[in-house]
């Protein structure tokens, strides 16, 4: 009976010795970690690049009040590339969201001066009035060389705000958007989405309540957050899947607070949107990306800056 004791002892530390030995050796599994930091630290090189510029104050004083409101469709425009059904919902729905939600620090901030000059001002107020003019809004949108190579990816700033200014034009009073319920707000918006989006492009003609509350906490988030790094991190924690992205997405709003000029901007966007391409990151992740720079840079001429 010792004798097979023994044996068994003898057997159980083999086995064990194996298992430690197994697990010192075993090849670790890769991840898109590393891809991911050589994305980043491509991101940091260029926007250094941006600090070199002596001149600065292209964005006006109205910036620090919208710029949320830009992070939060760029935001969106990611999560429903991620998702893949409901793309147009989650950008356009987090932006008029974030606006709508930030209504006494944005929207009603924003257009102070027409309070103040006004005598319809008050339940009349356009929401109009905190858009740029079409021909902002609306032109130039496309950040590919050639606008004839264009894919619906590519053109997903171009219908973004399309969509919102349309949509805004039928229903032009800032209280309206500021009272209706988040699932109004998305559903105002989907019916323009039906109306303007190519029939062939991402399935977004059935409202998708997941999206709605998505809205909403970003709605939530960007009044409540103080800048829109702290919106991003906890975007993060909110939807964990999302971070890597959202790290990178940091960078590039960490760029924009340093070109001078519209040019700049316009380049400085091309540059990230390069930069994605030729990375390594999971081809999902790449065209998620591309689709949020687009749509912040859309967002960015859709919404005033300036009184």
């Amino acid at each position: 009976m010792k004798k097979y004791f023994s044996i068994l002892v003898m057997v159980i530390c083999l086995l064990s010795s194996c298992s430690n030995e197994y697990v010192e050796t075993k090849p670790v599994v890769q991840t898109t970690t590393s891809e991911y930091a050589d994305l980043k630290v491509g991101i940091c090189e260029l926007n250094d690049s941006c600090r070199n510029t002596l001149t600065r104050g292209f964005w006006g004083r109205l910036f620090n009040r919208v710029v949320k409101i830009f992070v939060s469709d760029c935001i969106g425009a990611i999560k429903g590339a991620i998702t893949g059904d409901n793309i147009w919902q989650s950008a356009q729905g987090a932006s008029v969201t974030s606006a709508s939600k930030q209504g006494g620090v944005t929207l009603l901030d924003v257009t102070n001066t027409y309070i103040t000059r006004s005598s319809n001002a008050g339940d009349s107020m356009k929401v109009t009035q905190v858009l740029q003019p079409k021909s902002v809004a609306l032109e130039n949108l496309i950040l590919v060389d050639s606008s004839a190579t264009a894919t619906i990816n590519d053109s997903i700033g171009y219908y973004h705000n399309t969509i919102i200014y349309s949509t805004f034009e039928k229903k032009d009073n800032i209280n309206y958007w500021k009272s209706v319920s988040d699932y109004t707000r998305v559903l105002e918006l989907n019916k323009e989405i039906i109306n303007t989006v190519p029939s062939t492009s991402y399935n977004d003609t059935i409202l998708n309540i997941e999206t709605v509350n998505f809205c909403k906490f970003i709605g939530e988030k960007s009044l409540a957050c103080k800048d829109y790094k702290e919106l991003l991190h906890e975007t993060s924690v909110q939807y964990p899947e999302l971070k890597n992205m959202l790290e990178i997405t940091s960078g590039f709003f960490e760029g924009m607070e340093l070109v001078s000029t519209e040019e700049e901007w316009e380049k400085y966007c091309k540059d990230v949107i390069k930069l994605i391409t030729n990375s390594k990151i999971p081809e999902k992740d790449k065209s998620a990306l591309k689709m949020g720079i687009c749509v912040g840079y859309a967002s960015s001429k859709l919404w005033r800056v300036e009184e």
